[in-house]
């Protein structure tokens, strides 16, 4: 009898942390899928024909119009709404990734030193400014992704000689709507532009 009264809160004891556990899993876990970042690289694929110019040393600055300034990956319908892939995201914020690739594009064509704000009054240098226009897929009547688009204007002029308007815009059909395609997409309108940029600043 007395093994029986000893048991009885033992058993409640061990109840009661399954329960718990089971509420702590209950919190972990989701129904929503996984949130996947996606990676674009810069534009790289420099064939030098001749000799290489002198180095220049280019501040870089990119800005983006209302709406672009998200690390979410976006699609425009045809009803001008302008909305967010689920689940889906570029690995940081479009100001700073677009910064970034247009930097080591730059960098890579072997003609530029891309220099920080920091260091702007120690050189003699050049400016690149770029505003972000569009950064998006487009969709079609019944939601499916038709193609994505790239757009950048801008000015680019180093001290003593005179401003280049600087305009970049690329279009890249999507024939599948999974998210690799999509993302790939804007991969390739991504390479054209900055390939653009580079034929405008030679």
């Amino acid at each position: 009898m007395v093994v029986n009264i000893l048991k009885k809160p033992v058993v409640f004891c061990l109840s009661f942390i399954a329960v718990c556990l089971g509420a702590c899993s209950g919190l972990t876990q989701s129904d929503k899928p996984a949130v996947i970042s996606w990676w674009l690289v810069p534009y790289t694929n420099v064939a030098e024909s001749k000799p290489p110019d002198p180095v220049s040393s280019v501040l870089v600055s990119v800005a983006v119009v209302p709406g672009l300034d998200t690390d979410r990956i976006l699609a425009l319908s045809e009803n001008s709404e302008l909305k967010p892939y689920s689940s889906a995201r570029w690995v940081e914020n479009l100001p700073e990734l677009t910064t970034s690739l247009v930097s080591r594009t730059l960098q890579a064509s072997g003609r530029f030193e891309v220099v920080s704000e920091r260091a702007r009054a120690s050189y003699n240098r050049c400016d690149l400014q770029l505003e972000l226009h569009e950064f998006f897929a487009s969709l079609g009547a019944s939601g499916q992704t038709r193609s994505v688009h790239i757009a950048f204007n801008g000015s680019y002029q180093c001290e003593s000689e005179a401003l280049i308007p600087i305009q970049l815009k690329a279009s890249v059909p999507v024939s599948d709507g999974r998210m690799k395609d999509i993302v790939a997409a804007f991969q390739q309108a991504l390479d054209r532009v900055m390939q653009d940029l580079l034929v405008k600043l030679s």
